[in-house]
Order: C-alpha cells, then structure tokens, then sequence
C-alpha cells in the first residue's frame, strides 16, 4: 500500500509516458501524472491539491513556477549526460554545430560534459520566460544547424519556423527524481513520527512547559493551574538573554520559569518550563521577598537614589564588584542607598534576567528564620538567583555565625549571585559582622558615600526639587541663596530618605513661589519632631518616611513595632491594636 502521494506535472508528453513507465517501480508512491508546462502546469497542479500530496515532481520552468507556488516540496527532473548523448545520436549524428536552450535549472547538469565533449555545442539558459526571444534570436544569428531544446522553448521555435528538436529526460532521470523524492518523503515522515512522539511524551510529563513563538504566539501549552496569569506573564518576559529564570508568586503558590531560547534556520522560540511549589505559611515568609527585574527596576527608577544621579557617580566602582565574582559586601549608613545598590548589581548583570530574592535581616521573626536556616524551599537551597542579604548586621551574633556558616557550607555563593548588606551605624554590631564575613567568605567590600560627601550637592536639590515640581506638572520653585546654603551644610544624617523627607515638605510650603531660608528650617524642624517620635534608632529614623501614602507609612509602623519586640507578633498586634492576622498581611504587602 502506498505510503506518500507525489504530484507529477510533465511539460510534454514524452516526459508524462516516461513517467508512467517508471512510476510502478516505486511501491510507496501513489503517482498521479498530469501533463502541461509552465501556466499549463501549475492550472493541473492547482487542480488537483485536494489531493494532499507529499511532493510534486516537475522539470525546467515547469517546476520553478511550482516552488514559487506551492509548500511541499518540489523535486526537479533534470537532463542527463545520458539524455543528451541520444538526443545527439539520433538528431546530429555527424557531429553539427549545436545549440541548447531552455531553462537554466533544467540544463545545470549536462554543462560539464558540453565543456570537455567534442561536440561543438553551446548552451543558451534562461531564468524567465521573457528572455527567450533574444536568445532564439542570438541562434539564429549563429548559424547553429541543430538546435535541441525543452517543451517551453521547442513550442516557439515551432511558432518561429525555427527546425529544433525536443530534449526530453529519459527513465533514468526520473529514476533519479523518483529516488530523491522518496528519500525527502522517508526522511518528512519520520521527523512528523519524532515530533508527535516528542509532544505526547512533554504532555504526560509533570512538568508544565509553554513553547511561543518570537512574535508571542502560543505554539504549545500544558498549563494547567493559573494558566491565563502565568502566560501574561511569559509573554511580558520574552524578550532578553537566551537563559533566564524568573518567580512568580500568586497566594501560597511560587511558580519558578526557566526560559531557553531554541530553534535555528530564522524560527525562533521561546520555552518556559515552569516549575510549582507551595509556599510556606505567611509568618514563614516575613522577612523574605521574592522579585523580577521589572519590579527592582521599577522601584530603583523611583528612588531619590537614581533620580538624583547618586547611581550614576559609583557606576565604575559597581561594575568593579560586578565583575569581581566574588560575593559584595555593601557597608554604608541608614539611608544612603545601600539597597538601590544592591539592585543596580542586580539589574547591571548577568543576572539580571533571573529572580532577586531579598532577606532582609532586621525583619525576621524566628519562623521566618526558622525557615530560611531549615526549609527545603528556603532561598539559600536554591539555584540561578541573585541573593540579597540585607542588614546582617541586625542578626544576634549567633544567628550571624549561624547563616555566614550555612552560606559558606552549602555553597551558596556558587549556585547565586550573592550581595550582603551591613548598613548600620558603626558600632561593634557592624564590626563583627565584616569580620565574620571577611572569615569565611571572602567578599568584595564597596563603601556607599553618605549623602554629605557628595560634591554635587546643590546641584542635588536642584535635580529633585525639578522631579518633584514635574511630577505634578508645576515649576520647581527657586532656592534663596541662604536656603541653598542652609541644605548644602546639613549634615544629613539620614542621607536620602531625610534629604527627600525635608525637600518634599519645604517644596509644599511653597509650591512654585520662593523657597527661602525660613522655610527650610521649618523642614529641619518638622524632621526632627519625625526624629524624635521614632522608635530610638538613627536607622529607625531614616525609614520613617511619613510624607507618604497612609498604607505605606502604616506598614513601616507595623515592622518597626515587630522588631523592637523582637519579632514577637502578639506582643505588636496588643500594643498596635490590631490582630495579628492584619500584622501578617501588612508584612506581606
């Protein structure tokens, strides 16, 4: 029984009783023959595509016009040596001088037995059909006694009074067209029978994968949990490095992608395989946040950081530690930009495109440290992430010695890109942790530059007072001399969160009217109410920023009020008011 259709247009009639008698040779082919040549042809092949062929074997223009066409493959019949040596035998015995015209890609394969025989012979191609009077009219100025050529060219030679004769390909070249389409049929077959294999083996896997194309089309899917999210997801995350990894968190599941790109030839692909897991349970995750490049980015371009340029004048120094290799160690005081940092490591490097896992250590309570030092699904036994550390010094010595040792143990440094954080105020806290550190991880130390110590500092008000004035579509208002110098000799000991804490309320003093001396000084004395209120810490202070939405200021409360009863969250919801299951959503926000 047969096992492929093949198509075969034969330009004449010769070629079609050829074909016939050679087609029942091939067993796994059904041959259906029709006959015609260039527009001729392609009518009967059109004609006859309800068919579902395979391949579509053809000759000369005939099957140049058929590629242009169709989608299957076209096979072409040449001319052989064989072929024209009887054409010659028959038609110019004594050796004439000889013209061939035709189709270029008909005629490829008899032109280097013309260059060596010793028949004087020439051979006239063309590439279209428009060319062939020129070329008939260069025959005829040759003088050529024989003229041999293909159906298209034989029909205006006889319309012309031209004397020509058919080259016609004999069984041995359909042989041979018959042989090679066969084999492309043999070869298409198994590929299909490897890919449905392929698809039906991904189908039955537990692990859910999503295949797009470069365009963003879905081009297969085995999602099954939250599949409209994570594939708005995917779509937004498929441009970047070949490689990546991503989370997404939605209730108590994390979804953890792996992205490749594959394919070649110009089809590009874009295959997520996704991996789920349950979350802990909320008060084991307090502490610990897992984010994507567009949410760092997006909160680094907010920051008073970036948009005062501080970013841009430690750029050499973080590309330094970037390509060190070496785990970073952050140090710097409350409010100097010590996470903005952090995440410009993250965004600037090669890891960029993969998850950025922040511990902030201030904020652990002892079942989110229980969970990091002993959990299976605890960021320091995972893989392919950046790593962020934030405020080791905040740890007991014990806890300390405790993490320094699981991160240098299980190699933590390894497998992530790791940054660790002591930005307090200097004390023996501090001291022990860079020690500790230095010990037995060996890291590359940058030193953030408090705020006071920037040389630019006037042109700094001036830079935010203009980000504030456009965000509400006003002119920044103009700084008094004494003004300026007011701020210029701060000291700042809240670096940027004070420095936007005070301009934000001097600017709304004024609005777009003059900022002058007093009106700064009202802004350094509300600070210091802000100040004095907090819960006792210089860092404490810096991160109570209440010039802000009612719902962010309430959850810095919350985690101050946490951390000065050492994480105890009864003991915060009592003196708060509030229950502890409105703590831990707080916390979580």
């Amino acid at each position: 029984m047969a096992t492929f259709g093949a198509l075969f247009i034969a330009p004449n009639p010769q070629l079609a009783a050829v074909a016939a008698e050679v087609a029942p040779d091939y067993p796994e082919f059904s041959v259906t023959i029709h006959e015609g040549d260039l527009s001729e042809g392609l009518a009967a092949a059109l004609g006859s595509f309800e068919a579902d062929f395979d391949v579509v074997i053809s000759r000369g223009g005939t099957a140049q016009l058929l590629e242009e066409e169709f989608s299957v493959p076209v096979i072409e019949v040449g001319i052989s040596t064989a072929d024209l040596l009887a054409a010659l035998l028959v038609h110019n015995p004594s050796g004439k001088k000889t013209a061939i015209v035709g189709f270029s890609n008909a005629l490829d394969a008899i032109e280097q037995y013309v260059d060596f025989s010793d028949f004087d012979i020439d051979i006239f191609g063309i590439s279209f059909e428009d060319e062939l009077p020129l070329v008939l009219q260069d025959v005829v100025e040759g003088a050529y006694e024989v003229v041999l050529c293909d159906t298209f060219t034989y029909r205006r030679c006889l319309s012309t009074g031209i004397d020509a004769h058919l080259l016609s390909s004999g069984p041995e070249s359909v042989s041979t067209a018959l042989d090679r389409a066969l084999f492309l049929c043999r070869q298409t077959h198994e590929l299909r029978l490897r890919n449905r294999a392929l698809w039906k083996l991904v189908k039955n896997q537990p692990a859910r994968i999503a295949i797009f194309s470069s365009s963003g089309k879905l081009v297969y899917c085995n999602l099954i949990s939250s599949r409209t999210e994570l594939l708005s997801f995917m779509r937004g995350h498929l441009e970047g490095e070949e490689a990546g990894s991503l989370a997404l968190r939605r209730g108590r599941q994390v979804f953890r992608l792996s992205r490749v790109h594959v394919g070649e030839d110009g089809e590009n692909l874009i295959a997520f395989n996704v991996t789920t897991a349950n979350a802990p349970l909320k008060e084991s995750l307090v502490g610990i946040e897992y984010k994507n490049r567009d949410e760092v980015d997006r909160a680094y371009h907010e920051s008073v950081f970036h948009l005062v340029g501080a970013g841009d004048e430690l750029a050499a120094d973080i590309a330094q530690a970037g390509k060190s290799g070496l785990p970073v160690l952050l140090e710097g005081k409350p409010g100097c930009g010590v996470s903005q940092v952090a995440a410009l490591l993250y965004l600037s490097g090669s890891w960029g495109m993969r998850p950025y896992v922040v511990v902030d250590c201030s904020m652990l309570v002892d079942k989110s440290w229980e969970h990091l030092m002993n959990s299976h699904h605890s960021p320091l036994y995972e893989s392919d992430q950046t790593l962020y550390l934030r405020a080791v010094h905040e740890l007991s010595a014990k806890r300390l010695r405790e993490l320094v040792e699981v991160v240098s143990r299980m190699g933590v440094t390894e497998r992530n890109r790791v940054i660790i954080s002591a930005a307090g105020p200097q004390g023996v806290g501090r001291a022990d942790a860079r020690a500790l550190l230095d010990e037995h991880l060996h890291c590359h130390v940058l030193a953030i530059p408090p705020l006071s110590r920037r040389q630019s500092l006037r042109s700094t008000v001036s830079r935010y007072l203009d980000h504030l004035a456009h965000a509400v579509g006003e002119r920044a208002p103009l700084v008094t001399d004494e003004a300026m110098e007011l701020l210029a000799r701060h000291p700042w000991p809240g670096n940027y969160v004070e420095f936007s804490r005070v301009l934000r309320q001097a600017r709304a003093q004024v609005g777009e009217g003059e900022l002058r001396a007093a009106d700064v000084r009202s802004a350094f004395e509300r600070e210091g109410v802000v100040r004095s209120a907090s819960l006792g810490s210089e860092a404490d202070a810096a991160r109570l920023d209440l010039l802000r939405p009612l719902k962010d200021v309430e959850r810095d409360v919350v985690r101050l009020v946490v951390k000065r009863y050492d994480g105890n969250q009864t003991k915060a919801a009592q003196t708060l008011g509030i229950s502890r299951t409105t703590i831990w959503r707080m916390l979580r926000e």
